[in-house]
C-alpha cells in the first residue's frame, strides 16, 4: 500500500459530497487535473465532471479511479471484482487452476464475505420485516445506481425486451447470485471432497434448486453453475442475443435464471422497487418458455429416466428445443411477457442513506 494512501475514511462512487471529496485528494495529492486524469486512465473532461458533480463514476471505472485517488476499493467494486473480471475476458480456467487462493479476488471469483448478521435470524419479525432488515445489510446499489454501479452485468438488450426494471433486476441478481455461490464455493472447499450443499450451514442456492438432488451439489456443481451464470450474464451484455437465439439453452440456464431473478426481485422488493413475485416470474417465463420449465424441475418429487433433459446427469446438456425469446417484441410494440407492455420508465426511488 502506498504511504500516501487515505484510509482514514470510506467513499462510495454515490456519497452526496463524493465530487468534493474527489477534488480536495486530488489537490491532497498535489495532481493537477490532467496528471490525475491520465493516473485514473479516464479522459480530462470526464474528470472535471467527476468534480463537478455532473458525473458519478462508471463500475468499470471505480477501481482505476479510487486507485488513483489511493482510496481504498469501493464495497460494490470488491464483491463484483472477479464477476467484472470473467466478463472483461478474464479466463474462468484460473479458476480451476489456481490453487487455494483461486476464489480470491480476481478472475477465480470475488474476494468478498456477506457479514453474518445479514442472515442471522431476528425473533419477534415477520418474513417481510426479515427480509426487509436483511436485505439491508447486503452491500448492493441503489435501484438508481444500477445501471451505473453494476454496468457490467446490466444489459441494454434486455431492457428493449422486457423492460428497464426487468434489466436492473437481472443485474442485481446477477450480482448476489455470483457473490452467494462465492462463498459456497469457499465453504466447500473447506470440506472433504464429495460435499455437498446440503451440509452447509447458510446456503442460498441449495435452499433454491431442487432439492430431490440436493446431495449431488457438490463443489464441482457449484463452480460449474457460476459459469453457467457468468455465460449467461456476458451473452446478454455482449449486444445480446440474435433474433431465433435462445438465452436458456440447458435446463442449468433454467435454473440459474430461475434465481437470478429470484434474488433480484427479492431484494429490490424489500426496497422499495415493487418487483413482486409475478413480475420476476413472468420475466423468467418469458426468457425461458411459457411451460415453466423453472418451476416443473424445482417441484419435481419423482426421479425422471435417465435420458430425459430433466434428470440431474443431464442439466448441463443442450436441451433438444430450447425456447426462444420474442427479442423483437419491444421493438415491435408488443410484449414478451404476460402484464401487458413492456416498462419504458421507472420511477426513481430515494436512497436508503
Amino acid at each position: 500500500m502506498s504511504p500516501n494512501r487515505s484510509t482514514d475514511d470510506h467513499h462510495e462512487p454515490d456519497d452526496p459530497d463524493i465530487a468534493q471529496a474527489m477534488r480536495a485528494r486530488r489537490q491532497e495529492l498535489g495532481l493537477s487535473v490532467p496528471a490525475m486524469a491520465a493516473r485514473a486512465g479516464v479522459s480530462e473532461q470526464t474528470w472535471r465532471n467527476y468534480e463537478a458533480g455532473r458525473t458519478q463514476v462508471r463500475g468499470d471505472k471505480q477501481m482505476g479511479v479510487w486507485e488513483a485517488l489511493e482510496w481504498e476499493p469501493p464495497a460494490h467494486w470488491q464483491a463484483l471484482a472477479g464477476l467484472r473480471a470473467f466478463l472483461q475476458g478474464g479466463d474462468m480456467a484460473a479458476g480451476l487452476n489456481g490453487g487455494p487462493d483461486a476464489f480470491g479476488a480476481g478472475v477465480g471469483g470475488p474476494d468478498f464475505d456477506i457479514p453474518d448478521e445479514a442472515y442471522e435470524p431476528f425473533e419477534g419479525l415477520d418474513p417481510e420485516e426479515l427480509a426487509a432488515q436483511a436485505a439491508a445489510e447486503l452491500p448492493v446499489p441503489d435501484w438508481d445506481d444500477i445501471p451505473t454501479v453494476l454496468s457490467e452485468v446490466y444489459s441494454p438488450r434486455l431492457a428493449r425486451t422486457l423492460g428497464e426494471e426487468a434489466a436492473r433486476c437481472f443485474a442485481l441478481g446477477a450480482f448476489l447470485f455470483d457473490m452467494s455461490v462465492a462463498e459456497d464455493l469457499e465453504n466447500l472447499a473447506q470440506l472433504p471432497r464429495g460435499a455437498h450443499l446440503g451440509q452447509l450451514d447458510e446456503t442460498h442456492i441449495g435452499s433454491t434448486l431442487p432439492q430431490l438432488w440436493l446431495t449431488r451439489y457438490d463443489y464441482e456443481f457449484v463452480f460449474q453453475l457460476r459459469g453457467t451464470a457468468r455465460d449467461m450474464a456476458l451473452r446478454l451484455t455482449d449486444g445480446g442475443p440474435a433474433v431465433g437465439e435462445p438465452l436458456a439453452r440447458t435446463l442449468a440456464d433454467v435454473l440459474v435464471l430461475h434465481d437470478i431473478f429470484n434474488l433480484g426481485g427479492v431484494i429490490a422488493d424489500s426496497r422499495g422497487a415493487d418487483i413482486d413475485e409475478d413480475r420476476w416470474d413472468g420475466w423468467v417465463d418469458a426468457l425461458s418458455g411459457p411451460d415453466q420449465p423453472a418451476h416443473a424441475l424445482i417441484t419435481m418429487g419423482l426421479i425422471p429416466p435417465a435420458d430425459a433433459p430433466e434428470h440431474f446427469d443431464n442439466w448441463f446438456r443442450p436441451l433438444p428445443s430450447p425456447f426462444i425469446p420474442d427479442w423483437d417484441g419491444a421493438s415491435a410494440g408488443g410484449s414478451t411477457t404476460a402484464f401487458g407492455p413492456t416498462d419504458s420508465t421507472v420511477t426513481p426511488l430515494r436512497r436508503n442513506h
